[in-house]
C-alpha cells in the first residue's frame, strides 16, 4: 500500500487543515464528535457493526475491549507487531483485505461507522471522503491540525482514542488507556529532559547516489516521537511525510544518530535487511551516526502513525538517544 494511499481516520500523517477533533457532550445519550473537516458527526447510539480500514484502527478498538464490534478490517500489516493480550481478540477479526478496502467491500458489510488511523479518505484504490455516502456510514479518522508545521506530541493519538471512547461509550476505559499512554510519555520525558539533544535522521529507504533520500519530515508522528526521546529531527522543517532530501544536505547536517523506519511499502527492502543496507552504506559512513554505530530501528507499524504502540516506539528510541 502506498502511504498516500489513505484511508479515513486515525493517522496523523497525512493530514487534514482543521484542528484536531474534540469531543462535545451531548444530552439523551447522543455524542457529538468533529471530523478533520471540522464538522459535527452525532451517534444516537453506540456503532454496533464498525468497520476498520486498516490495522491501527483495529488496534485501538481491541484496547477499547471492542473487537466483537469489528465486522471487518484492511491493511492487517500493523497486526504483525500486535502482542498479547490483544493477539487472540484481533485474530477473530474478519479480514476484508491485506491492503485498505475498496468502497464496495465496505459497504457490503453494512457498517454504522468506519475507521482509520489514516488521517483521511482519499488516494490509491481506498474510499473517499465522498465514498462514506455510498457506504451508508460515517466515518472517523485522527486528524493533524497543521501540515505545515512539525509535530512535537502525540495529542492526535491521544484524541483519536478518546473520541473513539465517546463515541462507543466507553468513555472510562478510554480515558484510563490515555492516562496510561500519558504517563509513560511523560518518564520518558523526565530522563531525557537533562541531556544532550542528538540529532536523529530518520531513513524510511536506503539512500542511493545521485537520488534524493527518502527522510521522514516534520508532519510526522516520527518526529514528535524524536522530540519527545530528547532528541532534533535534523528534517524537522520539511513538509509532508516522506521528504526528498539532498545527500549534501546529509553530509551538512551530520546527524549523530540515524534512525532507521522499516517496512513502508515503497522501501526497496524490509526490516533488518534495510537496516543492514544502511549500515553498510558507503554514503552514510561520513555521518557521525554510522561513524559511532549509532545505528537504530523501529517498524512504521509501530512509530509511522498513531497507535498506542506509539510509546513502545518511544521508549525504545530514548533508550538508544540516552544510553
Amino acid at each position: 500500500m502506498k502511504h498516500g494511499v489513505a484511508a479515513l481516520l486515525v493517522s496523523l500523517t497525512v493530514g487534514c487543515s482543521a484542528a484536531p477533533a474534540q469531543p462535545v457532550a451531548q444530552d439523551q445519550g447522543a455524542v457529538t464528535v468533529r471530523d478533520c473537516q471540522g464538522k459535527d458527526i452525532t451517534f444516537t447510539e453506540a456503532p454496533k457493526r464498525a468497520v476498520t480500514l486498516d490495522g491501527w484502527a483495529a488496534q485501538a478498538m481491541a484496547r477499547l475491549g471492542l473487537t466483537d464490534r469489528i465486522v471487518g478490517t484492511g491493511f492487517t500489516g500493523p497486526l504483525k507487531v500486535e502482542k498479547e493480550p490483544y493477539l487472540g481478540a484481533l485474530a477473530k477479526v474478519p479480514v476484508i483485505s491485506d491492503k485498505v478496502p475498496g468502497t464496495e467491500s465496505v459497504a457490503a458489510l453494512r457498517p454504522d461507522v468506519v475507521l482509520t488511523s489514516f488521517a483521511t479518505f482519499g488516494g490509491g484504490s481506498g474510499p473517499k471522503d465522498a465514498d462514506l455516502v455510498t457506504m451508508g456510514a460515517p466515518g472517523i479518522a485522527g486528524c493533524i491540525a497543521d501540515r505545515s508545521k512539525p509535530m512535537t506530541d502525540l495529542s492526535v493519538t491521544y484524541d483519536y482514542l478518546e473520541r473513539l471512547g465517546k463515541v462507543f461509550r466507553v468513555e472510562d476505559k478510554a480515558s484510563a488507556l490515555v492516562t496510561e499512554l500519558k504517563g509513560r510519555e511523560a518518564a520518558v520525558q523526565q530522563k531525557a529532559s537533562s541531556g544532550a539533544r542528538p540529532r536523529v535522521m530518520a531513513l524510511a529507504d536506503n539512500p542511493v547516489a545521485g537520488q534524493p533520500v527518502k527522510a521522514l519530515g516534520g508532519s510526522t508522528p516520527v518526529n514528535a516521537l524524536i522530540e519527545l526521546a530528547g532528541g532534533t529531527n535534523v528534517f524537522s522543517e520539511v513538509d509532508g511525510m516522506h521528504a526528498d532530501v539532498s545527500p549534501e544536505k546529509i553530509a551538512e547536517l551530520d546527524p549523530q544518530v540515524i534512525w532507521v523506519v522499516t517496512d513502508f511499502s515503497f522501501a526497496k527492502a524490509k526490516g533488518q535487511e534495510l537496516v543492514d543496507q544502511i549500515k553498510a552504506n558507503p554514503f552514510l559512513a561520513t555521518t557521525s551516526g554510522a561513524r559511532d554505530g549509532r545505528i537504530v530501528s523501529s517498524s512504521q507499524y509501530v512509530v509511522g502513525f498513531p497507535s498506542a504502540l506509539n510509546l513502545d516506539g518511544l521508549e525504545q528510541l530514548a533508550r538508544e538517544l540516552h544510553p
